[in-house]
């Protein structure tokens, strides 16, 4: 689960909310800068969340399974903890 909900976040991150509010509303650049920032760390707490799963899988089965595991919990929601 924990995999799933990094990827999602991650991939949330590279939509470009801060162009998107501006082009809307028109955001003062202090609302456009905090915008970039929570971007940025959605990014990074959606790479945090995966891979710590991620590593657990390659300690476990070593780097020749982790991608197949992985693959298994990213998209038949298996847990990488099996």
């Amino acid at each position: 689960m924990k995999l799933r909900v990094g990827v999602v976040l991650w991939l949330l991150s590279w939509i470009p909310y801060g162009l998107i509010l501006d082009a809307i509303f028109g955001l003062p650049r202090w609302l456009y800068i905090c915008s970039w920032i929570f971007e940025i760390g959605l990014g990074l707490l959606g790479i945090w969340l995966a891979g710590t799963e991620f590593s657990k899988a390659v300690k476990r089965s070593g780097w020749k399974h982790a991608p197949h595991i992985a693959w298994e919990g990213l998209i038949h929601g298996k847990s990488l903890d099996q």
